[in-house]
């Protein structure tokens, strides 16, 4: 089972049909099943923002850790006989995730004042399979290095249409600033969707399609900050 819900948007116990239909959907390659209320799936993130030499930031190395529900599907015979699936047949299942989110972005949108920060190719992929739940890993480079000096620099990771909810883990080392001149800090704004928002997406089903601004309401922001 997941960890519990820890920022009062995830439901208790937190178990999900998976279905299809919608961008998480189809990147994460996840099943049909009957009709339930978004979000359907749940992916725990960690960070670690990368920094050069001269104090900018040159990309995100993330972590998605899946829910047990999604890895089970994922798994399902990949093992032979009983046994754990093969490290190749888990980087297979990470290969084709990344494969579809190369056209969403990963699921990432990356900022400095009103202007986007264009993000690659994802590099350095890595996978392992933690128990119950599958962990991706791989790295977010920026188009360009990035001076959090010069204005803050702000990232955050959700799924558009709020079909798979994407929250920061319950950890210390959840946002890491990898190589920071001294000074720099991080500050993560929780969403805060209104009670209307909320009702929405609790009523919609594998049927209907969000809009894409749907996940932008209950995505968490990260500004990264240097002297």
């Amino acid at each position: 089972m997941m960890p519990p819900a820890r920022r009062s948007l995830r439901p208790a116990p937190r178990r999900a049909a998976l279905v299809l239909g919608l961008a998480g959907a189809l990147v994460l390659g996840l099943p049909v099943a009957q009709p339930r209320a978004h979000p359907h799936a749940w992916i725990d993130v960690t960070v670690r923002v990368l920094f050069n030499g001269d104090g900018r930031v040159t990309g995100l190395r993330e972590t998605w850790r899946f829910d047990a529900a999604y890895t089970a599907f994922a798994m399902a015979g990949l093992g032979k006989a009983g046994a754990a699936p093969a490290q190749a047949d888990i980087d297979a299942v990470m290969h084709e995730n990344l494969s579809g989110l190369a056209s969403y972005g990963y699921f990432t949108k990356v900022g400095q004042g009103d202007a986007a920060v264009p993000t690659g190719a994802a590099t350095a992929a890595a996978s392992v399979l933690r128990g119950r739940r599958l962990e991706m890993t791989f790295t977010l480079p920026l188009a360009r290095p990035v001076d959090p000096a010069a204005g803050p620099l702000d990232y955050a990771i959700y799924d558009p249409s709020y079909y798979v909810e994407m929250l920061h883990a319950e950890a210390e080392d959840a946002v890491v600033l990898d190589g920071a001149p001294a000074g720099c800090t991080f500050h993560i704004t929780l969403p805060r969707p209104s009670l209307e928002t909320i009702a929405q997406a609790a009523a919609l089903d594998r049927t209907q399609k969000a809009s894409d601004g749907l996940g932008a309401v209950f995505a968490e922001r990260v500004a990264v900050r240097c002297p």
